[in-house]
C-alpha cells in the first residue's frame, strides 16, 4: 500500500448530479447575462436591463427544473420558452389569468407590445429611448438566446457552440451603431464564453478526474480541481480574436467597429465597385442626437439646399435608394456632365452660382451639391457623377475634411411655366423610374380626392402639399401606432404629425398615385447665417419630394411645415394661393391655414430619435404581414437547422469512428454512444464483456447481431489488456451489424430521438 504524502491535497469527490446541473446553468445565466451588456450603447439609459436580467433567470431555472426532473431533452426548451411568455405576460400586459397565464387576450395585448416595439426598431435611431415595447423585444430575444445557451451548455454539453449565440447578441450594436460596437462590449460577450468553458470543464474534471494541468490552488478555492486549460485556450482565442483583425485591417471593421458613413452610409456592394446608401438611417439619428452638430459650411452668394442622393423606387411600404456603380457613371475629373432631364435652351439661358463648401464632420461616401449643378471640383479623392440622379459619390476612400467647388444654375420656374407644362412620358424622362408598387388604394383614392377641382398638373402637385401643410405639424417624437389590420402609413395620416422623411415620402408617392413621375431626395436645407457664409448642423438633414414638369425638368417642392429651425423654405413657384382648396378631413376636425405659423413651426423635440416609417401596402395585403411571415419562415428554417444540428454531428463522429484509420476503442465507443443514444444502460464500472452481456440479455440479441457484439467485446479487452493488439478488420461490420438490430428492436419514437437528440452527445453524464 502506498502512503499518502503528508500535506497532499485530497483528491476531490465525485460531482453530483446537482452540482453538475446547478453549476453549467448558472455559468449559461451569468454568460447571457454578460453577452446582454453589449446592448447598452444601443439604449439610451439601463432600464431595459431589469427585465432582461429576470426573463433569463426564470427561463434558466425552468430548464434547470425540467432537467432535474428528467424531462425529455426536445421538452425543455418548450417549457423555457412558455416560462418567457409568463414572464413577459405579467410584465407587459394586465388582466392575465393569475396575472401571468398567457391566456388568448393576453397574448393579443402582448402582441401589440411587441409590435410597438417593431415600429420603434423601425423609427429610432440609436441610442432608442427604453419604452416597453423595445424593452419587452429586447427581453424576448435574450430569452430565446438564453433558451439556446442553456440546451447547448447544459443540456447537450456543447458550449462551443453555445458561444455562437452569445456572438449573435454581440452582432447586433456592431450593425446598428454609427462607430460599431465598443471593445469593452466584445470582452464582456468573450469573458461569457469562457465563463462557460471553464464551467463545463469543471464539471468534467470533478466528475473523471485529471484533466491537462489541475490548477494548484487551495483546497476549497472556487477553481480548486479546475483545469486551466480552459482558460488558457479561452484567453487565447480572445487574444487571436482580437489580434487577428488588427493583423488584416480587412477585418478590422467587420470585428471590431464599423466605420459608419453619413447620411447614406457606406455600403460597398459586390466586387464591381457598386454603392448602396440607406439615405434614412442617418438622417433620422442627424435630426435627433446629432442635431447641432456642425457637419459643413459654405459660402456662396445665396443660401441654397444641398442634395445628397435621389431615391426613385416604391415597392410595398419602402422607398429604396437606388444602387451606384462607377461603370454607370462619369468621373468628375472629366466634368459633370449636362442634366438630360433638363431643357438645353433652360440650362443656357440660367443665371449660375458658385459655392466653396467645407466638410467638418460630415463622414461619407455622398457629396452634398447644391441643386441643379452644373460644375464640380473636389480637393481629393476619386469622384463619380450618376448619370440618372446626378448623385456624387466614391467608390474609395471616405468624405473626412473634404474641400469641393461646386457652381449650379438658377431655374426658377413661375407657377405659369408650371401650370403651362404638359404632362411628361415616359420617353421625356432619361431617369427611368421605377413606377411604384403596391400603392395602397386607399392612398391613392385620398390623391384623387384632393385634387378634384385642379385643371393642370402643376394644382394638382400643389394641392397635395398644402394638404399636408394645412392639416399636419411637425414632430420627430411622433410614434405612429399601427392600426390593427393597417399600415404605418394609415397611421401617419391619421395621427397627423411626423418629420420629413414621412412628408416627403408620402407626397411622392400620392402624386405617383396620379399619374405624375416624382421621386424623394434626401439632403440638408440651407443652414443658418454665420462668419459669411452659412453652417449646415445635423438638424438641417431633410428629405423633400421632386415632381418632373415637360420642358422644365425636376421641381423641389415642400411638404414639411417648418421645423423650430426655420430652415425649410417653400420655393416661390410653391407658395400660390390661388389653388382649388379640397379640405379632406379625417376626424371632423376643421383644417388650420397654411398661413397659421404656430401650426406651420409647430416642432418636438425627442432625444429618442426618429427614422423611418414604412409608407403602405397594397390592398391584397400589408407589407408588415409579408415581412411578418419571412421573419417566421426564417425562424423556422433556422429551427430546422438547429434540430438538424445535433443529428449531423452524431453522424459525423460515427463516420469518423468507423473509417479505415479507426481504432479498436473507436468501434467500442460507437458500440455505446449507440446503446446510449436507445436509452440503454450502460454503467461506466463495466467491464467490456459485462457491457456487451448486458446489451445482449436487454436487447434480446440473437444470432449474427450477438456475434457481433461478442467479437467487438473480446477486440476491445485485447487492445487493453493483451500484449499484442488486435486487428481491427471486420470490426465496422459488426458495429453496423448490431446497430441495425438494436434499431430494429427499438420503437420508433425511440429511434426519432436517437437520430434527432442523441444522448451520447451530452458529455460527463455519469449512470448512477
Amino acid at each position: 500500500m502506498t502512503a499518502v504524502t503528508a500535506g497532499a491535497v485530497a483528491p476531490s469527490p465525485s460531482i453530483t448530479r446537482q452540482s453538475a446541473l446547478v453549476l453549467p446553468s448558472v455559468a449559461s445565466a451569468v454568460a447571457v447575462l454578460l453577452s446582454a451588456i453589449s446592448l447598452a450603447p444601443v439604449f439610451v439609459d439601463g432600464g431595459w436591463f431589469g427585465t432582461t436580467v429576470l426573463v433569463v433567470l426564470a427561463v434558466t431555472a425552468a430548464g434547470a427544473v425540467a432537467l432535474a426532473l428528467r424531462a425529455w431533452l426536445f421538452l425543455v426548451p418548450i417549457v423555457q420558452a412558455a416560462v418567457l411568455f409568463c414572464v413577459l405576460t405579467a410584465r407587459f400586459t394586465t388582466g392575465a389569468p393569475l396575472g401571468f397565464f398567457p391566456s388568448p387576450y393576453a397574448l393579443g395585448q402582448l402582441r401589440t407590445v411587441l409590435s410597438t416595439g417593431m415600429h420603434d426598431v423601425d423609427v429610432y435611431a440609436p441610442p432608442v429611448p427604453v419604452h416597453d415595447g423595445i424593452v419587452a423585444l429586447t427581453a424576448l430575444g435574450l430569452g430565446c438566446v438564453a433558451i439556446f445557451v442553456f440546451v447547448l451548455h447544459v443540456a447537450m454539453r456543447l458550449p462551443v457552440l453555445a458561444g455562437v449565440a452569445l456572438l449573435s447578441v454581440y452582432v447586433v450594436p456592431s450593425f446598428v451603431l454609427d462607430d460599431g460596437s465598443p471593445w469593452w462590449s466584445f470582452v464582456a460577450v468573450a469573458v461569457g464564453w469562457m465563463v462557460l468553458l471553464v464551467s463545463d470543464e469543471r464539471v468534467d474534471v470533478v466528475a473523471w478526474g485529471r484533466m491537462l494541468r489541475r490548477n494548484d490552488g487551495p483546497v476549497g478555492s472556487p477553481l480548486a480541481g479546475t483545469s486551466t486549460g480552459a482558460l488558457r485556450l479561452g484567453v487565447i482565442g480572445l487574444v487571436l480574436a482580437v489580434a487577428l483583425p488588427v493583423l488584416v485591417p480587412a477585418l478590422t471593421d467587420a470585428v471590431l467597429a464599423r466605420h459608419d458613413t453619413g447620411i447614406g452610409g457606406n455600403g460597398k456592394g459586390s466586387s464591381s465597385g457598386s454603392e448602396t446608401i440607406d439615405a434614412s438611417a442617418s438622417l433620422k439619428r442627424d435630426l435627433t442626437t446629432d442635431a447641432d452638430k456642425v457637419l459643413l459650411t459654405y459660402t456662396g452668394s445665396a443660401p441654397t439646399y444641398l442634395r445628397m442622393a435621389v431615391i426613385t423606387s416604391y415597392n410595398d411600404e419602402v422607398w429604396k435608394a437606388s444602387t451606384f456603380s462607377p461603370d454607370s457613371a462619369t468621373s468628375v475629373a472629366d466634368g459633370v456632365p449636362p442634366d438630360a432631364d433638363l431643357p438645353p435652351e433652360l440650362a443656357a439661358s440660367a443665371p449660375a452660382r458658385a459655392y466653396d463648401i467645407a466638410d467638418v464632420e460630415l463622414a461619407g461616401t455622398f457629396l452634398p451639391v447644391p441643386e441643379n449643378l452644373a460644375q464640380l471640383t473636389v480637393s481629393g479623392g476619386d469622384w463619380y457623377v450618376d448619370k440618372t440622379t446626378r448623385t456624387v459619390f466614391t467608390d474609395s476612400g471616405n468624405l473626412t475634411k473634404t474641400r469641393w467647388q461646386a457652381t449650379s444654375l438658377v431655374i426658377e420656374p413661375t407657377a405659369a411655366q408650371l401650370r403651362a407644362a404638359q404632362r411628361p412620358t415616359g420617353t421625356d424622362l432619361t431617369d427611368r423610374l421605377s413606377r411604384a408598387q403596391g400603392v395602397p388604394a386607399s392612398l391613392a383614392t385620398l390623391a384623387t380626392a384632393i385634387t378634384t377641382g385642379a385643371s393642370s398638373d402643376y394644382d394638382r402637385v400643389l394641392a397635395i402639399q398644402n394638404y399636408f401643410l394645412d392639416n399636419f405639424t411637425y414632430s420627430t417624437a411622433t410614434v405612429n401606432q399601427k392600426p390593427q389590420g393597417g399600415t404605418y402609413l394609415d397611421a401617419f395620416l391619421r395621427d397627423k404629425s411626423g418629420y420629413c422623411q414621412q412628408f416627403a415620402a408620402t407626397m411622392a408617392l400620392m402624386v405617383q398615385a396620379i399619374g405624375i413621375p416624382s421621386r424623394v431626395v434626401i439632403g440638408f436645407t440651407a443652414g443658418t447665417p454665420a462668419n459669411g457664409g452659412w453652417t449646415v448642423r445635423g438638424k438641417d438633414a431633410h428629405a423633400w419630394p421632386e415632381v418632373f414638369f415637360k420642358g422644365i425638368g425636376w421641381v423641389r417642392f415642400e411638404p414639411t411645415p417648418g421645423g423650430s429651425n426655420g430652415t425649410v423654405q417653400q420655393p416661390q413657384y410653391a407658395q400660390a394661393t390661388d389653388v382649388p382648396s379640397t379640405q379632406v378631413q379625417r376626424g371632423g376636425q376643421a383644417p388650420s391655414s397654411r398661413n397659421d405659423p404656430t401650426k406651420r413651426q409647430k416642432y418636438v423635440d425627442d432625444a429618442g430619435g426618429a427614422g423611418t416609417v414604412d409608407l403602405g401596402a397594397s390592398a391584397e395585403g400589408t407589407s408588415s404581414d409579408t415581412w411578418r411571415t419571412r421573419v417566421l419562415l426564417v425562424l423556422a428554417l433556422l429551427a430546422l437547422v438547429g434540430a438538424a444540428v445535433p443529428a449531423v454531428l452524431r453522424w459525423a463522429r460515427r463516420r469518423r469512428r468507423l473509417s479505415a484509420q479507426a481504432a479498436v476503442e473507436d468501434f467500442w465507443d460507437e458500440l455505446r454512444d449507440t446503446a446510449v443514444d436507445l436509452g440503454l444502460d450502460w454503467p461506466a464500472s463495466q467491464t467490456p464483456r459485462q457491457a456487451v452481456d448486458r446489451v445482449i440479455s436487454t436487447s434480446y440479441l440473437r444470432g449474427d447481431a450477438a456475434q457481433a457484439a461478442t467479437r467487438i467485446g473480446r477486440a476491445t479487452e485485447r487492445a487493453r489488456y493483451a500484449p499484442v493488439p488486435p486487428t481491427t478488420d471486420g470490426l465496422a461490420d459488426d458495429v453496423g451489424t448490431v446497430r441495425t438490430a438494436l434499431l430494429a428492436r427499438a420503437d420508433r419514437g425511440v429511434r426519432v430521438r436517437a437520430t434527432l437528440l442523441p444522448a451520447s452527445l451530452r458529455r460527463g453524464d455519469d449512470d448512477e
